[in-house]
């Protein structure tokens, strides 16, 4: 799990209401990867990520790249609700892991922000 000082761990719940949309959007850095596990997923919840297009299943995770452009939808009448949380991209060696916090730490202290925690 990715520890970066006031940007990761990010670990939450996503409750998804019936009828909304969430608009296809992206992340900036792909680092990253985002794990999506359904707790609630009722059957006409979707989500797609690039090009493609799938239904949540209760319990089954997605893995995706955040920068590549996704949304999803709620058309049932209930809630849905998943774990959200990112992992390191599993092709980035341990040494880049330091690397990249290193890297936001310098960009941090430019300007002037300070860690808001430890792990």
């Amino acid at each position: 799990m990715p520890q970066l000082a006031n940007r990761s761990p990010s670990i939450l719940f996503c409750l998804l209401r019936p009828g909304p949309h969430i608009a296809p959007h992206s992340g900036l850095i792909n680092i990253c990867l985002i794990v999506h596990l359904p707790l609630i997923a009722p059957d006409t919840c979707s989500f797609q990520v690039g090009n493609e297009t799938r239904t949540w299943i209760e319990g089954k995770t997605c893995l995706f790249d955040d920068t590549i452009e996704h949304e999803a939808w709620n058309e049932s009448d209930e809630t849905r609700i998943i774990l959200l949380f990112e992992i390191w991209r599993p092709e980035l060696l341990v040494q880049a892991h330091e690397l990249v916090k290193e890297m936001f730490e310098a960009i941090d202290a430019t300007r002037g922000l300070k860690p808001t925690w430890q792990i």
